[in-house]
């Protein structure tokens, strides 16, 4: 099928038969029945906001289009946490149920067509203090940039298989409404994980269709060598966005996939501004239609994707000029105050990551009582990360001393984290909450210090820790000798397999418990869970032993219980 603007509502129209594909996979067509069900329910609600969080594909685009079919607006949070969820509360006509509504064969008046200028969605993006922005996006800028990239990367006899949330930009445009507009199945599964993303490869290769894949640099720098992706099947395209992609990752996911891997890069306010494939060249050029220029060796932009089209807008990025188009360069200087003075967070980052053994740095302010101090959370390979006191005590002093040769004492980071990646989210973007859970022990002594967690596959996660100095069970535990007492240690996978698994309800003990070695304060170690009819397996090891292990029994992890289900 060929593209069909989105004014038109092409997800109404007639498409010819085509090969079947699971039922994890949904056709445009198929949605308009529970369009409908949601028009009706809608008819007698007030117009104007209503907020939409569902991370189901397809009831998300069932919901999402009967909204803009009825005359309403989107709002779509980036999470539905509660905090985020309160924040909004004030800005709503309305919020759509989690439930769907039950089908209604009553008739209703034709919707008309989707007026240029009428507001589509409201999404948020971070600004420079942190704090969510609200951006208004209407139906001509997404029409616009929809027209851009089905001209530069056609989707005829295609399916796409997206990774990333739709809740997004960039994930809504690419892996929901590209297909919609093109009359093509999109996949209503989950494909976060690379086993059921390969499935899905399979699934299209055995229709008889090509493959694109909507991804981030989050899930392409974690593709596993040993699943046989060549009998997946190689998609016609892989796109990435959201963040940087390290060009061994790039390199990595063309060589796994067979395919090409083509970045787009660009903002929630600007849409998108430039693509490259990074393994030919590592200029960025100017998507159709976009104007760029340098002042000041900052990035502007026009285009008709922007809320306003004919004013220049101002990214936040450093860039050059060249033949093909631009090269980027870093994030204009984030500065902040500290004590009266200004620091620059970027030079300070920049000096971190000049060391061999430092792969990346970020710099945040750390909330801590009455005060703001400096905080330093370090990318470093695997087998550089401080895994007793002493050793990461040295290294925060080799640090410090580095940095005091070009920064004023102010600008020493006062905490440091150590982890093997930053912590992000499925855009690869920095996730605040997950930065603001590396420090979360400086206000809650009983915690354990969190530094990052690795899932392999649905039912097991990785979760990196270290043992706090200032840990309150250490007290009296021993006087000459503290070590972590063996109630924490279990408390602590208990703690960390809710947060994982989501809410295990009613604990009916533990089977199994060993405890071989002491834990010391200062020890890096690794809780490993692993979810298993009903319980939940545990270990904690470091580099010079295992610590605990045993089996937490509960009355039922509704959470994981429900994921898999949705899987």
């Amino acid at each position: 099928m060929t593209h069909v603007a989105l004014s038109r509502l092409p997800w109404r129209r007639t498409l010819a038969p085509a090969a079947t594909l699971p039922k994890d996979w949904c056709r445009p067509d198929a949605l308009v029945a529970a369009i409908n069900a949601w028009r009706h329910w809608l008819a007698d609600k007030p117009g104007g906001r209503w907020l939409l969080f569902e991370r189901d594909p397809a009831s998300f685009c069932a919901a999402l289009l009967a909204l803009w079919e009825s005359g309403r607006s989107a709002v779509l949070p980036g999470d539905d946490r509660t905090a985020t969820l309160t924040r909004l509360s004030k800005q709503l006509d309305g919020v759509i149920p989690a439930a769907a509504p039950a089908p209604n064969a009553s008739d209703l008046p034709p919707p008309e067509p989707l007026a240029a200028d009428a507001e589509a969605l409201v999404l948020y993006t971070s600004g420079s203090t942190g704090e969510p922005l609200m951006q208004v996006k209407r139906f001509g800028q997404l029409e616009a940039e929809l027209a851009v990239q089905a001209e530069l990367w056609p989707l005829d006899g295609g399916a796409v298989i997206s990774q990333v949330s739709h809740q997004h930009i960039y994930g809504l445009l690419t892996g929901v409404l590209r297909p919609l507009c093109h009359g093509i199945p999109l996949c209503g599964g989950n494909c976060h994980y690379p086993e059921v993303m390969a499935r899905r490869l399979a699934e299209v290769r055995h229709a008889g269709l090509k493959a694109t894949l909507i991804s981030s640099p989050a899930q392409l720098s974690r593709l596993p060598d040993h699943l046989n992706w060549e009998q997946a099947g190689a998609p016609q395209r892989i796109f990435s966005s959201g963040a940087p992609l390290a060009a061994e990752h790039a390199q990595h996911a063309e060589t796994l996939l067979a395919a090409p891997v083509i970045e787009i890069y660009g903002s929630t306010e600007t849409g998108g501004i430039a693509h490259r494939r990074q393994t030919r060249a590592d200029d960025w050029q100017p998507l159709p239609g976009v104007e760029i220029r340098l002042e000041d060796a900052q990035l502007q932009v026009r285009s008709a994707f922007l809320q306003a089209p004919r004013q220049w807008w101002q990214q936040a990025d450093r860039a050059e000029a060249t033949a093909q188009g631009f090269r980027l360069l870093g994030r204009a200087d984030r500065l902040i105050k500290l004590a009266g003075k200004r620091v620059s967070l970027t030079a300070i980052e920049r000096d971190l990551a000049a060391l061999p053994d430092v792969k990346q740095a970020h710099c945040t302010r750390v909330a801590q009582q009455h005060a703001e101090r400096l905080g330093a959370v370090v990318v470093l390979a695997e087998d550089a990360l401080p895994q007793t006191h002493a050793e990461r005590r040295a290294l925060i002093e080799r640090l410090r001393q580095h940095l005091a040769a070009s920064q004023e004492s102010i600008a020493l980071p006062r905490y440091w984290r150590f982890v093997a990646e930053l912590p992000t989210n499925a855009q690869g973007k920095l996730d605040r909450t997950r930065l603001d859970r590396l420090f979360a022990d400086l206000n809650d002594n009983r915690l354990p210090r969190w530094l990052g967690e690795r899932h392999d596959g649905p039912h097991k996660r990785h979760i990196s820790l270290e043992v706090p100095e200032r840990l309150v069970f250490l007290e009296g535990h021993f006087d000459d000798f503290p070590l972590v007492p063996g109630v924490v240690m279990v408390q602590w996978a208990i703690e960390q397999a809710r947060a994982c698994f989501g809410p295990c309800h009613g604990f009916r003990g533990v089977e199994r418990l060993k405890f071989q070695r002491p834990l010391w304060p200062g020890t890096r170690c690794t809780l490993q869970l692993e979810y298993k009819h009903g319980t939940i397996m545990f270990r904690l090891e470091s580099r010079q032993a295992q610590h605990a292990a045993g089996r937490l029994r509960f009355a039922s992890p509704v959470g994981l219980e429900t994921e898999n289900a949705n899987e």
